[in-house]
């Protein structure tokens, strides 16, 4: 494993640790991170357009790259439900990626901007409307006004890129406000339902966890052990299924400018989806002639 002295080193992991459950993991995230800086920061680009549109692919990818190495450390120090909520944001930040990479352009860049600064200018306005005639109304709207001038401000960034970029805005691909619909679009419902939704629990601290172990309650030890195995399993391979969509995203951001798929990607795609099938079983899922869909 090329990368795993690396990451040990990264987050000051004792050198006795087993990281066996993440190594794969941490090469693929660490090859595709590398990859996407490497094609994306030399590419020349040929207007302002292109260069913004690359700059924000960067920094996307590196803010998703930061969740999974977050989410990789929580496999390796024993807090398997922290690396599922973890691996919900890696999905999702990967497929907009891979939407605003495959199905979109600049345009759809500043609208992805703008939905968010919409979005909060609104939040901003319902919470000032519930603090009407509080105690405390004046101390809190102090700050929500300085929160408007600051998301004030980004629009008006946003407004500068669109201008100085020459972006034409009103024949840009959509950005769909729906994240199943974004999935949906590009042909991965599935995934919605097999990836995406099944990592709910941890984030949201649903009830499923919490019914396994109270029926676990009153059960031999020897139960108990088989559940918290399948569990441990099943947050391992949630994991490497959260870094097989990190790769498919470095992958379409180098092929939007250009590049065919690495084959450095297409082993570390061809090794997670080893790795996910190798562990499914301990994991509690079902399987068909021996495969798992990846």
């Amino acid at each position: 494993m090329k990368y795993i002295s690396k990451f040990r080193k990264d987050f000051k992991i004792d050198s006795k640790a087993d990281l066996s459950n993440v190594a794969v993991a941490v090469d693929a995230i660490y090859c595709a991170i590398e990859i996407a800086t490497s094609h994306l920061g030399d590419f020349d680009p040929s207007n302002n357009s292109t260069g913004f549109r690359i700059h924000t692919f960067i920094n996307l990818l590196g803010r998703i790259f930061e969740h999974a190495q977050a989410m990789l450390v929580a496999i390796s120090t024993g807090s398997p439900a922290s690396a599922e909520a973890l691996a919900r944001i890696v999905v999702e930040g990967s497929i907009n990626v891979i939407y605003l990479a495959d199905h979109g352009d600049s345009g759809t860049l500043i609208q992805f901007f703008r939905s968010w600064t919409n979005e909060h200018e609104k939040k901003l306005a319902d919470w000032m409307h519930k603090i009407q005639g509080k105690e405390y109304a004046e101390r809190v709207s102090f700050m929500i006004e300085e929160r408007r001038d600051l998301v004030a401000g980004l629009k008006e960034i946003i407004m500068n890129i669109e201008t100085q970029c020459d972006i034409d805005l009103p024949n840009s691909p959509e950005w769909p406000k729906s994240l199943f619909k974004r999935f949906e679009l590009l042909g991965r419902e599935t995934d919605y339902y097999e990836s995406y939704h099944r990592l709910s629990g941890a984030s949201h601290i649903t009830a499923e966890d919490t019914l396994t172990w109270l029926i676990s309650l009153d059960m031999p030890d020897e139960f108990k052990y088989r559940i918290g195995k399948e569990a441990l399993a099943y947050s391992v391979m949630m994991t490497r299924i959260s870094c097989m969509f990190f790769v498919d995203a470095v992958a379409a951001s180098v092929v939007s400018y250009g590049r065919s798929v690495n084959n450095d990607l297409k082993d570390q795609k061809l090794k997670l989806v080893k790795a996910v099938q190798e562990i499914a079983r301990d994991a509690g899922v079902p399987l068909s002639n021996g495969n798992i869909s990846t």
